[in-house]
């Protein structure tokens, strides 16, 4: 008898074949907006016709509208979704006293930052809790994906297919690549298979503030569905050259990332 239930991969138990299609259709929708049915059955592996019934479903469930063009882009039903379990929740419950810690462990910032497309959004920082006075951007503020320390972390560890349409966008930014990467942008992959490598990620010309060049270390930040984003470390570029920098710190946030990503 035919139950609707599939199996999938051993550790994860059974699963429910049309729930999992639709969440892939809600997570492109959320990647790369007001895409036709055909793009759409192209870039999730699903033939037109399901794909068809899939967002007909989401449109009736608000999730999803259609535009006069026929294009499909995500609708303000998503935003229910989350809304009794929030940023919040995992963020300043599990996240934020770990990063307090690390904080007053190596004396300089911490950064939790999360993907919003081709930028990485700032969720949590412990830059108020310093002895230093560091002027950047806060929480809600966004840096681009290919232009940030915690943006090379996370994009070096994402599905090829996310990977490859999240550079896409990054390098149609304005000032959103690095120097290296904007006179070579056939960098980007060997630069992104280097981070995945080593498992961290620097930006010795990161920022400034007030005028002083700062430099950036960066980690994934993965949870038990995937990664969830990335957790950096921000400091005076004169204080440090850039291997004594990822011999302090890289450790440190990466034992920190990974208690996180468990306690989520």
């Amino acid at each position: 008898m035919n139950t609707g239930v599939t199996k999938g991969h051993k550790e994860a138990g059974p699963t429910v074949r049309s729930l999992v299609r639709g969440l892939t259709v809600l997570r492109l929708l959320n990647v790369r907006s007001g895409l036709s049915n055909a793009q759409v059955a192209a870039n999730t592996n699903l033939n037109r016709i399901t794909t068809y019934r899939l967002l007909q479903t989401l449109m009736r469930e608000g999730y999803v509208v259609r535009d006069s063009v026929k294009r499909y882009r995500l609708a303000p039903g998503v935003l229910e979704l989350n809304s009794r379990y929030t940023r919040e929740n995992w963020i300043f419950e599990a996240a934020a006293p770990m990063m307090q810690e690390l904080c007053r462990e190596v004396g300089w910032p911490i950064v939790l930052a999360t993907n919003n497309g081709p930028y990485m959004t700032i969720q949590h920082t412990t830059r108020d809790e310093t002895g230093f006075w560091l002027r950047f951007q806060g929480p809600g503020s966004k840096l681009p994906i290919l232009n940030s320390a915690v943006g090379f972390a996370f994009l070096a560890h994402t599905r090829q297919r996310l990977q490859d349409d999240l550079i896409k966008a990054a390098l149609q930014l304005e000032d959103g690549v690095t120097n290296e990467l904007h006179n070579g942008p056939s960098n980007v992959h060997a630069l992104l298979k280097k981070v995945r490598r080593l498992g961290y990620a620097t930006l010795r010309k990161s920022w400034e503030s007030e005028g002083v060049p700062l430099s950036a270390i960066a980690v994934p930040l993965v949870g038990p569905q995937g990664i969830l984003g990335s957790l950096g470390l921000t400091y005076y570029r004169a204080t440090l050259t850039n291997s004594e920098a990822i011999k302090r710190y890289v450790a440190p946030l990466q034992s920190v990332a990974e208690r996180i990503g468990q306690a989520v």
